[in-house]
């Protein structure tokens, strides 16, 4: 194993470097910087370069805003800037023939990246033996900003298509095998699979999928409200949305500048929305239950092989209740949000016969008043203990408690990674008559019939 491994891409040869075994390669751009005048345009396809491109510093995340759950998991502290459509690949060699799992980082669609340390997927390529990448894809405005006068593409969305392109095109040359690549995302990450596997231009770009905590239930956006929400922006920026040249200068403005009439739409448009201003727009898919149904009947279509699950606490990431009244407006968010809608999708696709299975995860840190919110299994899923160290959501718990739990989580997504399956006996497949979900509570972590219902 070479320490400054090169991989021959289409486009060109790439140099990254080894850290305790595992090849890693940061910065890998799969498409054209969005930036002049292609932003707000779909991702252009990359060209060729000359000599070697150094792959061995992390690209800046997509311009963002502080993230509303940085009290929960913690401050993220990277840069970030426009020139980030990148990819960041773990392989244990170029040499290899190994399955492949990519990451959909979460965020509400306004922040996070697919390069942060959270994220690090050394040690699932390692415990796994397969490759895994982490992708940037544009988010807020620049992702989903939706106008005649600008833009009608899910940009974002378009984003992490190009990347599974580039994927499918270039993995072989980092050791992956393209016939077997799983995607993965928690959130709005999750959100952006259920819209992909929908897709007819996606199909055979994976094939199979574990969607974590995907708030479904957020639905899509219609023309009309995403056209509202453009124009508010708009209004923030001191532009006029029946301006000839409007396209023009949006392009030129900088990108604080976006960031700020973000917030300020925040603030005047956020609470109508339940704080999701910017999501897909797909007036057919307007609801939960049509969004869906539509990922659903594409996942059995194409064979797909999929594992769904939420949290028992996921909206205490969000507000903790103070009395019995605001439990119950809490827990009716999350049956809303979470619950209900990604137990449609499963029985959906058990309906149709798809290969489905279920979890729910439970446990919670001693300390932490944030119980077993959205994203607590995160830490676990990655290996990156280190790197969450600090984590308010993860107060009190020992080392030792968050490594068993660790090696738990870590077992089971390797072994979905590598087969696309689970021994029966320890996580069966689910059906709507038994609805058994795997439990995730670093205890026995056996199977139970898990349902829900509306609080009453």
């Amino acid at each position: 194993m070479s320490e400054q491994p090169i991989a021959r891409t289409r486009f060109g040869l790439v140099r990254g470097f080894t850290h305790n075994g595992i090849e890693k390669f940061f910065g890998l751009p799969y498409c054209l910087p969005p930036t002049g005048s292609r932003r707000f345009e779909p991702p252009a396809p990359l060209t060729a370069w000359e000599g070697v491109l150094e792959a061995t510093h992390h690209s800046p995340m997509c311009p963002q805003g502080p993230s509303d759950l940085e009290a929960v998991m913690g401050e993220l502290h990277r840069p970030y800037g426009e020139d980030s459509l990148t990819l960041t690949i773990n392989t244990p060699s170029t040499e290899g023939h190994y399955p492949v799992a990519v990451w959909f980082h979460g965020g509400a669609n306004i922040s996070g990246a697919g390069n942060l340390d959270w994220y690090d997927g050394e040690e699932l390529a390692r415990r796994g033996n397969l490759v895994v990448v982490g992708v940037n894809f544009r988010l807020a405005a620049l992702g989903f900003l939706y106008h005649p006068a600008v833009n009608t593409e899910n940009l974002s969305i378009l984003d992490q298509i190009e990347a599974l392109r580039w994927i499918q095109e270039n993995i072989v040359a980092f050791g992956g095998d393209p016939k077997r690549v799983t995607v993965f995302g928690q959130s709005a990450g999750g959100n952006a699979i259920v819209h992909m596997m929908g897709l007819k231009e996606t199909e055979g770009l994976f094939q199979a999928a574990i969607l974590e905590s995907p708030s479904i239930g957020r639905a899509n956006h219609t023309r009309a409200d995403a056209m509202r929400i453009a124009e508010c922006h708009f209004k923030h920026l001191g532009l006029d949305p029946k301006d000839p040249e409007l396209k023009a200068k949006i392009q030129a403005k900088g990108v604080d500048e976006i960031l700020k009439a973000t917030d300020e739409c925040f603030a005047e448009m956020g609470r109508e929305f339940g704080g999701m201003l910017f999501k897909p727009v797909k007036e057919e898919w307007r609801t939960p239950e049509a969004t869906a149904k539509a990922a659903a009947q594409e996942a059995v279509r194409r064979g797909l092989h999929v594992v769904i699950g939420t949290t028992a606490d996921e909206m205490h990431a969000f507000v903790q209740p103070k009395n019995e009244a605001e439990e119950k407006a809490i827990r009716t968010g999350q049956f809303e949000r979470y619950d209900h809608p990604d137990d449609l999708f499963a029985r959906l696709m058990a309906q149709g016969h798809g290969k489905i299975w279920k979890y729910h995860f439970e446990w919670k840190a001693p300390k932490s008043k944030f119980d077993s919110c959205h994203t607590i299994e995160l830490p676990f899923v990655f290996g990156t203990l280190a790197a969450w160290e600090g984590s308010p959501m993860l107060a009190g718990a020992t080392t030792e408690e968050m490594q068993k739990l660790t090696d738990t989580m870590m077992t089971y997504w390797c072994r979905f990674f590598n087969t696309g399956d689970f021994d029966a006996s320890l996580w069966p497949a689910f059906d709507e008559k038994e609805a058994m979900h795997k439990i995730f509570d670093n205890g026995e972590n056996g199977c139970r019939p898990v349902t829900f219902a509306k609080p009453e």
